[in-house]
């Protein structure tokens, strides 16, 4: 999940071309990034019957009003004769916390709607279209005569809502993992010691990310060292956010009225995830604890680690839908192991520290053989300050 830079908003009457208007609705989508899920980002832009642009508007929050609610609502029928619209994703033709957009625009005089993804929910998927074409409204699925064009905006489209689609299609937590490294891959001293690896303007943007993910989740050593608060401080988002610890023998519970993080979230917000086979010395500990973490009981692998499939199946059960992993070099290496990370965020900072003295975030990733090795797809880059971000999908 990327934060784009927003383009901007045409003059009324501006013409745009089909793939222009995609883009814009695709940029007006990411305005919506930190507060929509469990729901996708979309953002719709509404165009006259000779291309001209009318309005543009996003999903601004979970529960609120869909993107072509916003875009739509502040136009009479009669501006709206013969208008397209073009939005990110299959219009919904169910009734949830909002009413159905389709049914919605179905009652509307517009000529067409452009949608650039089916909607993988089977209370949508194709649905929302027929509504609209049972209206008499033209509903087609983006494309374009320039393949080129179509084959990026495809992408950037799948990338705007890949959580979403990911949880729909797999049934599965959306997993990121977010690194902050040196130029040769060193994430902490081998005393544990990492703050600060990266400047201030990459520390603001993994608060943006946090608030993207529907929790963030560290190592035992992580909190152990560091004592970090895991909470959302960024200038311009105010919003709670769920932390998981993987502590597999509860190691953490003795002192977990101290940490820092019990101070800055409510305690039913805090997942410590410990082995099922110590549940009876787990439970003796929490009683001990007059403010108790919530505690997942997680199967263990024959090598004493913790089932990291079986964990991800247990957020998944209770209702988390996207994790993002900020290590450490353990966690982060067990989870690239396990085939379990679907994007990575890499902030590389201009310092070397040398691996003599340091931990590499992929120390334990071993491959035998180069045609083994891990590629990143469809990688974008961006710089923050002095840092290089590189992001993609693992």
């Amino acid at each position: 999940m990327e934060q784009l830079s927003f383009l901007a908003i045409p003059a009324v009457g501006a013409k745009l071309t089909p793939e222009q208007a995609m883009r814009l609705a695709i940029s007006e989508a990411a305005k919506g990034s930190a507060r929509v899920s469990p729901n996708p980002q979309v953002g719709a832009v509404v165009l006259d019957r000779d291309g001209g642009f009318m309005a543009s508007g996003y999903h601004e929050y979970f529960g609120g009003p869909h993107a072509e609610v916003n875009a739509l609502k502040n136009f009479s029928n009669q501006q709206l004769q013969g208008a397209q619209v073009y939005v990110t994703l299959e219009p919904c033709a169910h009734e949830g916390k909002t009413p159905s957009c389709a049914k919605m625009m179905a009652k509307l005089p517009l000529a067409k709607v452009v949608f650039g993804l089916i909607d993988p929910n089977p209370l949508v998927a194709g649905q929302g279209a027929e509504i609209l074409k049972s209206a008499g409204i033209e509903a087609e699925l983006f494309s374009s005569a320039d393949k080129k064009a179509e084959d990026e905006i495809r992408l950037l489209l799948e990338e705007s809502c890949e959580a979403f689609l990911w949880n729909f299609r797999n049934k599965k937590v959306f997993v990121a993992l977010k690194m902050a490294s040196s130029l040769d891959g060193q994430v902490a001293l081998r005393s544990g010691e990492s703050q600060w690896i990266t400047g201030p303007e990459s520390r603001e943007y993994v608060h943006y990310l946090r608030a993207c993910y529907d929790a963030v989740l560290v190592g035992k050593g992580t909190v152990e060292f560091d004592d970090p608060s895991l909470n959302i401080r960024h200038s311009t988002i105010s919003k709670k956010n769920k932390v998981i610890v993987i502590d597999a023998e509860g190691d953490l519970l003795h002192k977990f009225a101290d940490l820092k993080m019990t101070q800055v979230h409510d305690s039913a917000d805090l997942l410590w995830c410990v082995s099922a086979e110590l549940s009876e010395e787990t439970q003796k500990k929490l009683a001990k604890l007059s403010n108790r973490p919530r505690v997942l009981f997680v199967k263990t692998k024959v090598a004493g680690d913790l089932d990291l499939q079986d964990l991800l199946a247990q957020l998944y059960a209770l209702g988390l839908r996207s994790v993002l992993v900020e290590g450490g070099a353990f966690t982060a290496s067990s989870f690239i192991n396990c085939s379990l990370v679907n994007r990575l965020y890499l902030f590389q900072a201009p310092i070397i520290m040398g691996s003599g003295g340091s931990l590499s975030w992929t120390n334990s990733v071993r491959i035998a053989t180069m045609s083994e090795k891990l590629k990143l797809q469809n990688p974008r880059y961006q710089v923050f300050g002095n840092d290089f971000l590189i992001t993609g999908v693992l």
